[in-house]
């Protein structure tokens, strides 16, 4: 229920600021999204670590207590990537691109996929590069 998803987006959360860097915002964008903002990345290789990194504190087990009982739940996790500016130059256009390129993720079931350029994107039609489990990006 209710109570539980909000135990384990807590447990999530914590693990999030206690794993980012100082100058990293983390913030929850809706019913289970969060918003991850990083400065001063230098590469697309830098994020694809930090996509590793966090993809681990997702599947670790949530272990939180309800109604006096002990629950463990696991959870999963789709990472939308966007970078200023390549894909977008306001908060808005690279939520809009994250947001997409999450939606990618999931339906790839690959965990993450880079936005790509807001130029290249149309309203009815977005496309994204998307990591694949084997290695290979499409």
């Amino acid at each position: 229920g209710h109570a539980a998803g909000d135990a384990v987006l807590r447990t999530i959360a914590e693990r999030l600021e206690r794993n980012s860097r100082s100058d990293d915002t983390i913030s929850r964008f809706g019913g289970d999204e969060f918003l991850y903002l990083m400065t001063d990345v230098r590469d697309d290789e830098t994020l694809e670590r930090l996509v590793q990194k966090l993809t681990k504190l997702f599947e670790l087990p949530c272990d939180f207590s309800l109604d006096g009982r002990a629950i463990t739940q696991s959870v999963g996790a789709s990472f939308g990537i966007a970078v200023f500016p390549r894909d977008g130059t306001s908060a808005e256009a690279l939520i809009r691109s994250a947001d997409a390129a999450m939606y990618a993720a999931k339906h790839s079931k690959s965990g993450y996929a880079f936005a790509a350029p807001e130029s290249e994107q149309s309203p009815s039609q977005q496309t994204h590069s998307t990591h694949t489990p084997n290695g290979a990006d499409s």
